[in-house]
């Protein structure tokens, strides 16, 4: 049985993950700031930006077959809003929330030979959207993280593959409402439209969705992926 261990577990996509995987057999520890999970999952209760206090939570853990990176979100605002604070938020928020679990974890499972780590990052980096600058800034570099740490640690038996979901119905998806809303000075169903209309699609997926793909990633079916970040929001960025 593996070990799996959710970051964010407690709601949104990573509560998806969470039950996804317990749906797979595997023992799944959720790790969130409140310490809540889904049933039939263990909790543990850890702010991820607090890299002693993720050192403490990782000394806990025992073996980590498969991480799945869901914590930490930077706020998305408009430009008359940001100011130079909220780049350091960004950072701490979304890519040192990852980096903190990430890299040490990594190295353990480089150490036994095996192991699977999946980011799930966001299009922001990918596609820049003023809302989300400084969080965009964030993802990206999460992103080389990803393709470069899983480039060199594949000849120690670990895979690194990031996600890049675009907008997802979670609570989160009410903040890029807002966020959107306030850039474009519209209405927050106007947004919310707009939002949906994005995507090829015309709806905005369900964390269940993302939970599936992490579950594939995580499989045999898929050792031959590592080093790089897949897109999943249907197809609304056409770039390569």
């Amino acid at each position: 049985m593996r070990h799996v261990v959710v970051t964010g577990g407690s709601r949104g996509i990573g509560a998806a993950s969470v039950r996804a995987f317990l749906g797979a057999g595997d023992r799944v520890t959720a790790l969130s700031r409140s310490g809540e999970a889904p049933e039939g999952a263990t909790g543990l209760a850890v702010d991820l930006i607090d890299a002693g206090a993720t050192a403490r939570a990782i000394a806990t853990l025992g073996e980590v077959d498969v991480l799945v990176l869901c914590a930490g979100s930077a706020r998305q605002m408009a430009l008359d809003e940001l100011q130079l604070a909220h780049f350091h938020e960004a950072m701490d928020r979304k890519y040192f929330s990852y980096i903190n679990i990430l890299y040490p974890v990594a190295q353990q499972m480089a150490a036994r030979g095996r192991g699977v780590i999946l980011p799930v990052i966001g299009m922001g980096g990918k596609k820049a959207t003023t809302p989300h600058i400084s969080g965009g800034a964030a993802n990206s570099a999460l992103m080389l993280v990803t393709t470069g740490l899983g480039a060199a640690l594949a000849g120690q038996g670990v895979r690194i593959v990031g996600v890049n979901p675009g907008p997802v119905a979670t609570g989160r998806f009410l903040d890029i409402v807002a966020a959107h809303a306030a850039q474009n000075r519209i209405t927050p169903d106007e947004a919310r439209a707009a939002l949906s209309a994005s995507a090829p699609s015309g709806r905005i997926p369900d964390p269940e969705e993302v939970a599936d793909m992490l579950l594939l990633l995580a499989s045999d079916g898929a050792r031959a992926v590592n080093g790089t970040v897949i897109a999943l929001d249907g197809g609304a960025t056409p770039v390569i």
